[in-house]
């Protein structure tokens, strides 16, 4: 009996040998097999969202961008709208100034006119009185009193 079941094993163990080259056989036999078909899957699966992340990612990437663009057309825009703003203020200012300097050469004109005018009239009317002094010859000198207490009075002033 005990033979038998040392030859039994002896017996199982070749049949250990044997199983994977008739597993193989069958394998290579039947196309299903379910490890392979499920190993095959998961690469398929891993790749598919392997390719979802970087799609996502570059449609992430073109939101950014487009947020961006966004954001710099906003700014462009508003530095067109601050630099027109600025320019109309220079051209009022510049406008306040030109006819405040007119105004003030108008004034300044008029006044020198105003001046020249008083002058000459002065010119003329002084050297009328210098011209009328000397012609008047003195016949009457004041008398000696008078001269010095004249002087005196003008001394004191």
């Amino acid at each position: 009996g005990k033979a038998k079941v040392s030859g039994g094993k002896r017996g199982g163990a070749k049949d250990p040998d044997e199983a994977p080259r008739s597993d193989k056989r069958r394998r290579d036999m039947d196309d299903s097999d379910p490890e392979l078909e499920l190993d095959s899957d998961f690469k398929q699966i891993v790749t598919m969202l392997r390719h979802i992340k970087d799609k996502a990612h570059k449609d992430g990437q073109k939101k950014t961008e487009q947020a961006i663009s966004s954001v710099a057309t906003e700014i462009q825009s508003m530095v067109q709208d601050t630099k027109t703003k600025f320019e109309k203020e220079r051209q009022n200012v510049l406008k306040a100034v030109t006819k405040a300097s007119k105004e003030c050469e108008g004034s300044l004109k008029t006044e020198y006119t105003k001046f020249q005018a008083t002058h000459d009239k002065f010119s003329k009317d002084k050297a009328a009185h210098v011209q009328n002094f000397r012609g008047v010859p003195n016949v009457h000198p004041l008398p000696h009193f008078l001269k010095s207490g004249l002087y005196t009075l003008y001394m004191l002033q």
